[in-house]
């Protein structure tokens, strides 16, 4: 449920707005005000208001919309009641002036609200102070009173759904182009914003049934990156496409699987693989997982995609990438290979590759990242040496 208010000064316009809707307003609670059209009441409104000439924004305005789901089902004089509720919790007594309209002309059903913070007596009831957050808060111990989801739970049940159909999308594409069309298909809008230093900067997703242009200019609908997901960031999202296009460069130009992999290396990427069970020497070893990584990237925090020492995850990564690492996996002359490879160096060298992976290229071999390898494992061998 989004909801908005502020206090300001207002004109007759402001109430001629609330009774139309393009038409379709339907005004559905009223309080100590005589006239039926907008201009009576705003005079009605003045008067009560000059009571008290120290407030100069008389008026509190706003809207409450909950998602089309549900507020298709709640009733006019169920909408109101959540309205009244709410404003009671901030202030609003029998002895203040309100007018209530539904309207129906956007795709959320929502109610607005014009409220008079002086009442009849020249007393001022409803403090201005953070009244945007405390009015937030009264509707949202409303919604729970009466079993209806708050706009912080619908809000945690989208951002599930945007991650969730952001990381699919996301093993599919290789750009931001590609993914913004993806992400359309899906019924979401990616908004990406730049700067002159970093290029594609930040990211902001919108579910395409949330959008509402006449509530835009208050309420802008969608989530940031950020606000989706504290793993997953803009970098990693870059990183990623980076990784994926290198690979099939890579894939398309190599012959065979020392091939690919040196030609990665030329890239400026490290190459690590993952057998099925312990490596054994002179035997054939299960190829379950090739991870890559650039060599500048060492530093970077383990996120979504991404883990710290050892990379992206090919298999991981895109559902194509799987199938080629299980080929590379069932090819017998590739197997020997990565025996020779990975165990032909010294555990010294072997240990410099591990610790540095960013060393000098003829040093930079494939490394065996064993099935329980983890941060502890590198941790003791950095002591150890």
């Amino acid at each position: 449920m989004n909801n908005s208010a502020t206090t300001r000064t207002i004109t007759k316009i402001a109430l001629e707005y609330n009774g139309n809707d393009k038409g379709t307003a339907e005004m559905v609670s009223s309080n100590n005000l005589l006239s039926s059209t907008a201009e009576g009441q705003f005079q009605e409104m003045k008067i009560v208001a000059d009571r008290n000439p120290k407030v100069k924004k008389w008026a509190l305005t706003g809207y409450i919309s909950q998602p089309d789901e549900i507020g298709r089902k709640l009733t006019d004089k169920e909408f109101a009641e959540i309205a009244t509720k709410a404003l009671d919790k901030i202030g609003v007594t029998v002895n203040n002036q309100f007018r209530l309209d539904i309207h129906n002309s956007t795709k959320q059903k929502h109610i607005h609200l014009i409220v008079n913070r002086i009442d009849i007596s020249g007393k001022c009831t409803v403090k201005s102070h953070d009244i945007g957050r405390r009015f937030g808060e009264a509707v949202r111990e409303v919604c729970k009173e009466k079993g209806l989801l708050t706009d912080v739970e619908i809000g945690i049940k989208k951002k599930k759904e945007m991650l969730k159909n952001l990381s699919e999308t996301l093993k599919t594409v290789d750009n931001f182009d590609d993914l913004i069309l993806k992400m359309k298909e899906r019924g979401f809008e990616v908004q990406l914003s730049t700067n002159v230093k970093d290029g594609i900067s930040g990211m902001r997703i919108v579910m395409e049934k949330d959008k509402n242009h006449q509530t835009e200019k208050i309420y802008k609908a969608g989530y940031k990156l950020s606000e989706i997901s504290n793993q997953l960031k803009i970098s990693e999202i870059k990183s990623l496409f980076e990784v994926k296009s290198t690979v099939r460069e890579a894939e398309k130009s190599a012959g065979n699987w020392k091939e690919f992999r040196d030609y990665l290396q030329q890239k400026g990427f490290s190459v690590r693989i993952r057998y099925g069970e312990e490596f054994k020497v002179n035997q054939k070893n299960e190829m379950r997982d090739v991870w890559i990584s650039k060599y500048d990237n060492h530093q970077q925090k383990n996120g979504l995609f991404f883990q710290k020492n050892v990379g992206f995850s090919l298999s991981a990564i895109d559902s194509y990438f799987d199938d080629l690492v299980k080929t590379m996996s069932g090819n017998e002359a590739l197997r020997i290979i990565d025996n020779y490879d990975v165990h032909s160096k010294s555990e010294t060298s072997e240990s410099v590759i591990e610790i540095a992976g960013d060393l000098l290229k003829d040093l930079l071999k494939p490394s065996y990242v064993a099935q329980n390898d983890d941060d502890e494992r590198w941790k003791k061998k950095r002591k150890s040496r």
